[in-house]
């Protein structure tokens, strides 16, 4: 009796007996199961069940309070990926990606992991195909708004889980990416859009010669306070709350637009821009956070490439008439707001940053 491997070859013979591509595709479809596995791994708190140990499914379970078949089922299916390992049977240990779903990691994705199975995130992206053939914004009739975040004003507890997934993104990806930067011209920073202020608490921290102000809406603005006073800021940034596509605060020689313009259309983000060219002093500097879907397609963990403004696009065309651009495409967006690009910092990194200056 001839014996397979879970790939393509025959052990006795080494004759392909399937088609690689199918198989890939295979991969491709059940993927959204490995990404429901990992959210509820990331649910559950299984991860820092674990607490630095080799654990049996029946102590995971006792732990966690699951189902132990149930338990042994997910943990199985996620070894495959680097979120646990078996040590010997029954036995597993946390992986290197597991780690990262943590609550006590320094560059904790638990929370962007949660966010990813909400249930009205799925209800939006199930109509990625009406999206696709009618080139209408989905989220309009599933949730009756226009934008995602005027629907999450109004949902308290869907908003808290939106906004500690996107303290996860801003974690691994935005703050490295800020901190990047070459700050040593810089005096005051105007972060515009910065929610809670994360990267503007890395930036100052990480250079004490700068002050900063934090903009934006009211609403948000009581809680940045509280933030940047526990991070012990509260003397060197200010914070201001208002309507960016009104006006921007005038006095810093810097101003951060961090993921930002990919929430906005081409009209709102002129706006912006413009509203941020009218106070830019001429020795002053435009730093722009944000995905470029043209930037080179990384190699993922997985060996395949993956691109993440591409993958970003799809979501921004399901929740409003926002979309991950081009270098040449943001570019145009400058010269009509009055600046220009006058550099490009970590081109092919998930996240890059421009510099635009004064036209």
């Amino acid at each position: 009796m001839t014996t397979t491997n879970a790939g393509s070859r025959s052990h006795d013979s080494g004759i392909q007996v399937h088609d690689p591509a199918a198989v890939r595709l295979v991969e491709l479809t059940l993927g959204f199961w490995i990404g429901q596995a990992v959210s509820v791994f990331a649910r559950l708190g299984i991860a820092d069940a674990f607490d630095g140990q080799h654990l049996t499914v029946d102590d995971l379970a006792a732990r966690t309070d699951c189902d132990p078949q149930g338990l042994r089922r997910l943990l199985r299916s996620l070894t495959g990926v680097g979120v646990v390992s078996q040590v010997s049977p029954g036995l597993f240990a946390l992986g290197e990606l597991g780690q990262h779903l943590r609550t006590d990691h320094p560059q904790s994705m638990r929370d962007l992991a949660v966010l990813q199975n909400e249930p009205w995130m799925w209800r939006v992206s199930e109509q990625l195909q009406h999206a696709v053939s009618t080139g209408a914004t989905p989220i309009k009739n599933v949730l009756g708004t226009d934008y995602y975040w005027n629907w999450l004003d109004q949902q308290p507890e869907e908003r808290r889980v939106f906004d500690a997934g996107m303290v996860s993104v801003a974690n691994a990806l935005q703050i490295p990416t800020a901190l990047s930067y070459d700050y040593r011209d810089v005096h005051r920073i105007v972060d515009i859009g910065g929610g809670l202020g994360q990267v503007l608490t890395a930036i100052l921290t990480a250079n004490s010669h700068i002050s900063g102000t934090l903009f934006d809406q009211p609403t948000t603005v009581d809680d940045a306070q509280q933030a940047l006073a526990d991070a012990g800021l509260a003397d060197r940034c200010s914070v201001v709350g208002g309507d960016m596509f009104q006006a921007v605060p005038g006095d810093g020689d810097t101003y951060l637009l961090s993921f930002v313009l990919m929430d906005w259309d081409d009209e709102h983000a002129v706006r912006l821009l413009r509203n941020v060219a009218a106070v830019l002093p001429p020795h002053g500097r435009v730093l722009v956070l944000d995905c470029l879907v043209d930037h080179g397609t990384d190699t993922g963990p997985s060996g395949h490439p993956f691109h993440m403004g591409r993958t970003v696009d799809l979501f921004q065309m399901c929740m409003g008439s926002a979309r991950v651009r081009s270098r040449a495409e943001f570019k145009d967006l400058y010269t009509r707001a009055g600046l220009r690009l006058h550099a490009v910092h970590l081109p092919q990194a998930p996240v890059s940053l421009m510099q635009v200056a004064p036209a």
